[in-house]
């Protein structure tokens, strides 16, 4: 059987910890330098769209 490609091994594993490793250090960083300073339009958010049915 013939296969197009491999992927080595480790690869998903890698990628996998730089996601959840990126999105850990973006929220630290986010508690410690304080949201309002991270994201611009944190206290400009305006009212959540509720559909009641």
């Amino acid at each position: 059987m013939t296969q197009m490609f491999t992927i080595p091994s480790n690869t998903i594993l890698v990628i996998g910890f730089l996601i959840v490793a990126i999105t850990i250090g973006y929220v630290i960083y986010g508690c410690v330098k304080g949201w309002e300073n991270v994201t611009k339009d944190y206290k400009q958010k305006k009212q959540e769209l509720t559909i009641d049915g």
